[in-house]
């Protein structure tokens, strides 16, 4: 059998190019033409823009998608995954899911999947990457929002306590916001400033030059097609004039209410925290702001805070069971609060946000008092199309790529395009 490991092929490569590219350069242009009324099709077909308008960029352009991360630190219990909806007893951490808290169960799948890291230190594995790939929130963010204001937002609860490493942090695209009242101000203050840099304007006016020189060397094919590119391309540049009168979301009518301050130094405190940071992200979803948003709630050993005179970290350490099991159950409340806020927010279209949102709950490992990587409690709540429908529990199959790599598959995103690893191009964790 081959090695898993295997040399990345020539179209792999050139994929991995065209990634960094659309990093580099998609801000500078999609800033400038976010509200134009670019179509799908000039994003689809027009390559002439340093990559930035590859074919992946246009998935699920037309039709709102979105997906949230939610990170629940160092596992959970041995008892988190319910046989149904409808028997999750009062005792088990999947206690908030269920009909005796928020009853969301009915449209989850809790999944136990294979981190592939044991113990403390590989939180971005949560999200499918290690120290060097991109988390799949990164590699979303301009897929789903081409033309958002934000191309991710993360938000967190104690997330940073421990630093700001790899082990640490679960996106490798930032920091997180700990503090509700800075993301608010951040995020509901103002929107960032539309069409302020020429560079479009400059590298479009370069490139015509450019193709005027070089038209004699190119067949009458080619010539028409790059020209055909242009002409559609030239119809934005009427249109970037009227940016500043373009229709822009009230930030006001949909900006949430956070109190001014909150005790998140206990565990009761600490979920309070991450349910206003749910709320935020929730708003921005309503008001379009973004597309992919991350929740890290703990870092990747739970420093920061206590339960019953233990922190997160000694609980699972030195409390057992007796402290470990109840602690988690009151931290996976914000999951179950965070789904049923979507449940109950409508859309721009008077449609719920659950029905074009993926909630992923992710961690960074399965049982928190053994640090094994196996089962570990990663769920998918939705009502999108692409997705299974209805309540679904099944234990350790694949691993958390497989998990993400499912999850862009019900997005409409080619998961292979991914920082996903080799081979990875969906699962048996059976999500779509």
């Amino acid at each position: 059998m081959k090695d898993s490991k295997k040399i990345p092929q020539p179209n792999e490569r050139i994929a991995d190019a065209q990634r960094k590219d659309v990093h580099k350069s998609r801000r500078k242009f999609l800033d400038l033409v976010a509200k134009s009324g670019i179509g799908s099709a000039t994003l689809r077909y027009s390559s002439l823009l340093g990559g930035v308008m590859t074919a992946r960029y246009a998935q699920a352009a037309d039709t709102p998608k979105r997906v949230v991360y939610c990170y629940i630190h160092s596992g959970s219990p041995g008892d988190w995954r319910p046989s149904s909806a409808s028997s999750i007893s009062s005792s088990q951490s999947s206690f908030h899911y269920g009909p005796g808290s928020y009853n969301v169960a009915q449209i989850c799948h809790f999944r136990g999947v294979d981190t592939e890291v044991a113990g403390h230190g590989g939180a971005r594995q949560a999200l499918g990457a290690d120290y060097t790939r991109n988390t799949v929130d990164m590699d979303l963010g301009p897929i789903l929002g081409p033309r958002s204001y934000y191309s991710t937002i993360f938000l967190g609860s104690n997330a940073a306590e421990s630093g700001s490493g790899a082990g640490t942090i679960i996106s490798k695209g930032s920091l997180p916001e700990d503090d509700p009242q800075a993301a608010l101000r951040k995020y509901f203050g103002a929107l960032p400033e539309v069409g302020s840099d020429d560079t479009y304007l400059l590298s479009f006016e370069a490139q015509k030059q450019a193709l005027e020189r070089i038209k004699n060397k190119l067949s009458m094919e080619e010539y028409d097609r790059v020209q055909h590119h242009f002409t559609a391309i030239e119809k934005i540049e009427s249109r970037i004039a009227d940016l500043a009168n373009a229709e822009a979301p009230d930030l006001n009518s949909c900006k949430p209410a956070i109190p001014g301050t909150y005790n998140d130094a206990s565990n009761a405190g600490m979920v309070e925290h991450a349910k206003l940071q749910a709320d935020i992200l929730v708003a921005a979803f309503k008001c379009d702001l973004t597309r992919v948003g991350v929740l890290q709630i703990g870092n990747h050993n739970g420093a920061g805070w206590t339960y019953r005179g233990f922190d997160g970290h000694s609980a699972a350490h030195s409390g057992g069971a007796s402290v470990w099991n109840p602690m988690m159950r009151d931290k996976f409340e914000v999951p179950a609060y965070f789904i049923k806020k979507l449940m109950d927010t409508m859309d721009s279209d008077g449609q719920p946000l659950i029905n074009s949102t993926a909630f992923c709950q992710v961690t960074c490992f399965g049982n928190g008092l053994s640090h094994a990587s196996a089962d570990a409690p990663f769920l998918l709540a939705t009502q999108m199309s692409g997705f299974r429908s209805g309540f679904s529990s099944k234990g350790t199959a694949s691993t958390s790529r497989h998990f993400h790599a499912e999850v862009a598959l019900g997005l409409g995103v080619d998961p292979t395009g991914l920082h996903l690893g080799n081979g990875i191009s969906g699962g048996d964790v059976d999500l779509t």
